[in-house]
């Protein structure tokens, strides 16, 4: 395992202070990176051209995640179990799913899309205790539940294959790799991944590159991690956050690594940079080593 003066350095790219900054992508159409701050509905953009980023959207609620429609549209997915389309042109537009029965006191926390551009999207654990529930939105804009009594849903990502899609629950500490049928969608035949339940802080978002190798963010652990298909640890990069929320690969060849990071105890009031690190709540950049694939779009009707 590498880990240490050779390591790479990450550099913050923008200062936004989030309370919890989450859900990196690249967007290849525009050649930026847009990204949240979940609690306050904020939508970033940054331009890694012009090194310049700005807030694109201040809704109400919360915003847990979001995909890249086909059309070049993101699709948001927010408090309650509502799902709203947004462009840059346009703005909001109506949402497909007002909210989902169940999901009143709770919101989507971390999303992704599949190969035939449907979306896999996870719930929050409700505030009086209840799991959330990983839920599979096809194409039509029916949902159905693919995991159930999820503790609490975090990163996703799928195998080189296809035949796999890795999925984290931060209150568990661990992540499970299921078996993925892509012509149906279905999930089956879980395994643990990654045990993360002895090591210092959780896993929260994650990617997987191009080797193969699933990356994933440690949150209240201040780094992200590299580990082989079978689990063993490769390689950690520190950040100057303890929180550490998510990563994604990104830039016109995605060799660059996008990390966000976090001023915020979850769902409580942000902290400070004494307490979190002197980058929580920023955007940064890193080169390491090794690239990145692009994300799948969504392809949901509405």
């Amino acid at each position: 395992m590498t880990v240490g003066a050779d390591s790479p350095t990450p550099e913050l790219v923008a200062d936004t202070h989030c309370h919890t900054g989450e859900g990196p992508l690249y967007h290849p159409d525009e050649e930026v990176v847009y990204f949240l701050d979940i609690p306050e509905a904020d939508l970033y953009r940054y331009d890694p051209a012009t090194g310049s980023h700005e807030r694109v959207l201040d809704a109400e609620g919360a915003v847990g995640g979001f995909t890249i429609q086909e059309s070049g549209d993101l699709l948001l997915f927010c408090d309650e179990g509502r799902i709203q389309p947004w462009s840059p042109e346009t703005g909001l537009g109506d949402p497909l799913v007002a909210s989902i029965d169940g999901e009143e006191a709770s919101r989507f926390n971390d999303v992704i899309a599949d190969p035939e551009g449907r979306v896999f999207c996870g719930t929050m654990p409700s505030p009086d205790g209840e799991p959330g529930t990983l839920y599979r939105l096809d194409t039509d804009g029916s949902l159905s539940v693919a995991v159930e009594d999820a503790r609490l849903s975090n990163g996703l990502g799928f195998t080189p294959d296809r035949e796999g899609l890795y999925f984290t629950e931060t209150g568990a500490s661990r992540i499970s790799r299921y078996s993925y049928d892509r012509t149906t969608g279905e999930l089956s035949d879980r395994e643990t991944f990654l045990d993360a339940s002895d090591l210092a802080g959780h896993p929260d978002g994650m990617t997987v590159d191009a080797q193969g190798c699933v990356w994933s963010a440690f949150w209240d652990g201040g780094r992200i991690a590299r580990y082989d298909p079978d689990g063993t640890e490769l390689e950690r990069v520190e950040f100057p956050a303890r929180k550490v929320s998510a990563v994604t690969f990104g830039g016109p060849d995605y060799e660059t690594a996008y990390v966000t990071t976090a001023l915020g105890p979850g769902e409580g009031p942000a902290g400070t940079r004494e307490e979190e690190g002197s980058g929580a709540g920023a955007l940064f950049a890193v080169d390491l080593g090794v690239g990145g694939v692009p994300e799948h779009r969504s392809r949901v009707e509405y």
